[in-house]
């Protein structure tokens, strides 16, 4: 599983906080800073950041990211599509909309984009959005890309129906793009995300509010010990006995002979041996047993990292990377 990085993350830094301030990272420089400040790995960006980008400045963009070895992956869309309306002009409008952020997901380089549906739950509802949704399928075809569905409240608020919406649908273009804040919710957040998982080839891990773990600390160095000069004696022997010889190794070394001098030179047995400290503490939900079941199901794809916490956003994405990181590691060491 490969950690990149959720734009919401850092939304805040990229926004001014106040009309006509400079913002703290600009746009462009987003593929570095995530690949040099985060030490994360791709980038799953929100339409919303790209108001007014043209084409050439979207290739510009991808040209920028795929030299810092962090290309775009998913291209979402944050407001939910009426695909479902009754209006074929309300409906239709969101097919349109669909329809031109893959195009521009296909133009940074993206193999899928992401959206939701605004919809009630009813079998007539469900209808209306499998018509609308085949159409966008189409483009999807043309362009080689992939549309996945980010369940939210209402007709995809149950992974069931979730499920259900793709096989009607048909066709290999249509997947899921579950969030653990969203399986949190549910009554069985692990029967969630093993139901939505197999369709998934990204998951959104929305982190909120985490704890630096304290860093242990060192043990003071010891100080050398000073040699003490042995009396010559009255009579030395000419040659001395291989025991002698031990003794003389043990008294230079430490006291070990060999032994001694191999301590002396790799460090020995250290007691005080540096341990690696405890992951950052998620105070919302554990991450671990959503990580571990998202591994069990066999998901290979990429985690998104979407800090939407108060405070420094850099510092709390570097948190959330640190222990999602660290729940990869133990869930992928158990299979």
């Amino acid at each position: 599983m490969l950690l990149t990085l959720h734009t919401d993350s850092v939304a805040s830094m990229i926004r001014p906080s106040r009309k006509g301030a400079k913002p703290k990272l600009a746009f462009d420089d987003l593929p570095s800073y995530a690949r040099q400040t985060l030490d994360l790995n791709g980038l799953n960006i929100t339409t919303d950041l790209l108001a007014g980008a043209t084409p050439s400045r979207l290739e510009k963009f991808r040209e920028r990211a795929d030299k810092e070895r962090c290309s775009c992956l998913l291209l979402i869309e944050p407001e939910p599509m009426k695909l479902a309306h009754e209006s074929d002009t309300v409906g239709n409008a969101g097919v349109d909309r669909i329809r031109k952020v893959l195009r521009a997901a296909h133009i940074l380089g993206c193999n899928a984009a992401a959206i939701s549906i605004d919809s009630e739950d009813s079998d007539d509802f469900l209808d209306f959005t499998v018509d609308r949704f085949r159409q966008i399928v189409d483009t999807a075809d043309k362009l080689d890309m992939n549309v996945l569905i980010s369940p939210t409240k209402g007709l995809t608020e149950k992974p069931e129906r979730v499920t259900e919406l793709i096989k009607k649908i048909g066709g290999f273009r249509v997947g899921t793009f579950p969030d653990f804040a969203a399986a949190i919710t549910s009554q069985d957040p692990e029967a969630y995300l093993r139901k939505l998982v197999p369709y998934a080839s990204v998951i959104s891990a929305t982190t909120m509010d985490l704890t630096e773990p304290e860093m242990p600390e060192h043990p003071p160095e010891p100080e050398p010990k000073e040699e003490k000069k042995k009396p010559a004696p009255a009579d030395v022997e000419e040659e001395e006995t291989e025991e002698s010889l031990d003794d003389a190794d043990d008294a230079e070394f430490g006291g070990d002979g060999l032994k001694g001098l191999l301590d002396a030179v790799l460090g020995g047995d250290d007691d005080f041996e540096d341990e690696e400290p405890d992951p950052p503490v998620h105070s919302p939900y554990e991450l671990q047993p959503l990580v571990s079941t998202v591994a069990a199901v066999g998901f290979d794809g990429t985690i998104a990292v979407r800090y939407i916490g108060q405070g420094d956003a850099s510092k709390g994405t570097d948190l959330s990377r640190w222990a999602l990181e660290h729940a990869v590691g133990v869930a992928t060491a158990k299979k």
